[in-house]
């Protein structure tokens, strides 16, 4: 049975983007979206230990390192980007800038690594929560997303 769900141009437009990227239809992509984080947010890692490791996925390509808790300091032994850096952020610059030269480098390392045990984003270990402030734009008109098959362009 074929139903439509309406969401907002822009929702519509992130759903086949992801759906293109996964090679999946809307449905399926929808369907694993939800399958992966029907679960509770990823728990801090019980581990205590100084090194911990990390990942980055970037341009198809997988970026393992080493973030030190003692430190703040994230290191990448091989690959794109290979070397020590101060931050998760300069690590994260290092494998941007590395993979894709032309593109800002600019990003925020605590959400670009990922807990290599679990797949949380790294910025789980930071002390104390982290509040974004949401400033709410202009509304998009809705579209309707159809589950059963996939969008095209």
């Amino acid at each position: 049975m074929l139903h439509h769900i309406p969401v907002e141009a822009e929702i519509h437009d992130q759903v086949a983007l992801l759906a293109r990227a996964f090679g999946m239809t809307t449905s399926q992509t929808i369907a694993h979206l939800l399958q992966r984080y029907a679960h509770a947010e990823p728990a801090v890692p019980a581990r205590t230990e100084a090194l911990v490791p990390v990942y980055a996925i970037y341009q198809r390509k997988r970026v393992e390192g080493q973030f030190d808790r003692r430190t703040g300091a994230l290191s990448i032994p091989a690959g794109p980007g290979a070397g020590q850096y101060r931050s998760p952020s300069g690590a994260a610059r290092a494998v941007i800038t590395a993979l894709r030269p032309a593109v800002s480098p600019i990003r925020t390392g605590w959400h670009f690594w990922r807990l290599a045990e679990n797949g949380a984003q790294l910025d789980v270990l930071r002390r104390g929560p982290v509040r974004a402030q949401v400033t709410p734009g202009p509304a998009a008109p809705p579209a309707s997303i159809t589950t059963a098959a996939p969008l095209t362009r």
